[in-house]
């Protein structure tokens, strides 16, 4: 969500909204300025719309060893809205914009796995409501959302329960749906387990009745493609989605898929993941992302398909098949497959390391640190068995004087 709907203090967004409170008050038509009495109205949108989109604030980056940070996630989102206080003819015609242009981030995850602050249910649902209080006589299609984005690991979004308590928010109306499964999102992604979902929440998902597009997107390392793939295709065979007016989001089975790749940190949370670097990449991991695309059933479907869906069992859960994990794992996966950055840093290893080699340096480093305090212990006990046998001599010194 844009810091303009955060309430922040520095953006000052009650005095934003509630500055026009009624459109029925006097005010200048402002056909003496060139933007309103030279510009078509199709070129002041284009101009509003730019003024008032939300950008990354890059003043305040995430960290850059976070499972978080991502493209167009580096940095939190805000929006400029001087523009709305420059005369009430601009605020008339665009007061919205903040609003429904804003991509909307919600967070279905662990603490350790979003930002320090990210936007709640709850505080969206004020900010609906306020919406709705403020401009009544606005039509709802005027105040949708173009964008939601939802980033979810899997044992939260599997059971349904929270993807609902979001989609219902009174008067939260988007357009466009993106549900993310990030590389950490996927269940046992530590171990190399191979990738499965179960499906509860695609059966129990409503979706409003303004939802046009939603995306479903699946994410691993490059290393795990084939897997991605085969989770994304049968996704895209199997699955459809509902709407809160029975209609149903399905995908086209004959259009392809879109995919991305980037670049990211292996580290987070305190760790370096090794076992999936390339030794000529150190401190980097490639990620693959493949996005599903779901959209009203008449829109990609004939009657032959229509019925073929129906004779389908609803979104059955998927599940990598052994071959395909086979060509993807590697083996011991779970062995060493991320070490800790302090310790890394004490034994002498830094970012631009290659994996093999941090991994051979922290081994020697440990297996020095343990030698080590193998002989500390020795000089201990060899140091307390002195200190005994010593005192054993006094004692019977003491006690053969007369």
């Amino acid at each position: 969500m844009s810091t303009f709907l955060r309430r922040q203090p520095e953006v000052h967004e009650d005095v934003d909204l509630r500055r026009v409170e009624s459109f029925e008050l006097p005010y200048d038509d402002q056909y003496s300025s060139p933007l309103f009495s030279v510009l078509p109205g199709e070129i002041r949108d284009l101009i509003y719309r730019y003024a008032l989109s939300d950008y990354e604030d890059m003043t305040r980056a995430y960290d850059h060893e976070t499972c978080y940070r991502r493209p167009e996630y580096m940095a939190p989102r805000k929006t400029d809205t001087a523009l709305l206080r420059t005369c009430q003819a601009i605020y008339t015609n665009c007061w919205f914009m903040p609003w429904t242009q804003a991509q909307h981030t919600f967070f279905l995850a662990a603490g350790s796995r979003k930002p320090t602050r990210t936007t709640e249910p709850h505080q969206m649902a004020r900010m609906s409501q306020l919406i709705e209080n403020l401009h009544p006589e606005a039509s709802p299609r005027s105040k949708e959302v173009e964008n939601v984005q939802i980033f979810a690991q899997l044992y939260i979004l599997e059971p349904g329960h929270q993807l609902n308590r979001l989609l219902q928010i009174p008067h939260f109306t988007p357009r466009t749906i993106t549900i993310t499964l990030r590389h950490t999102d996927i269940w046992y992604w530590e171990n190399d387990h191979p990738i499965y979902t179960d499906t509860p929440w695609v059966r129990l998902a409503r979706f409003p009745a303004s939802v046009s597009t939603l995306r479903i997107q699946f994410e691993s390392i490059e290393r795990r493609k084939p897997q991605v793939d085969y989770v994304s295709s049968q996704a895209r065979e199997d699955w459809f989605f509902q709407r809160t007016d029975d209609v149903h989001l399905v995908a086209n089975a004959g259009c392809p898929s879109e995919e991305l790749r980037w670049t990211g940190s292996s580290s987070w949370e305190g760790r370096r993941w090794i076992r999936d670097e390339d030794d000529r990449e150190p401190s980097v991991l490639h990620y693959y992302l493949v996005t599903v695309t779901f959209k009203p059933a008449s829109l990609v479907e004939d009657a032959a398909g229509y019925q073929a869906r129906k004779n389908k069992t609803i979104a059955p859960k998927i599940v990598v098949p052994a071959d395909v994990a086979a060509k993807t794992q590697i083996p011991g996966g779970g062995a060493n497959a991320s070490l800790q950055l302090t310790l890394l840093e004490k034994a002498g290893v830094t970012s631009d390391t290659p994996a093999s080699d941090a991994l051979t340096i922290y081994q020697e480093w440990v297996m020095t640190q343990e030698a080590r305090r193998r002989e500390i212990n020795a000089e201990r006990r060899h140091a307390a068995q002195m200190l005994a046998a010593q005192r054993r001599q006094q004692q019977q010194a003491g006690g053969q004087q007369p």
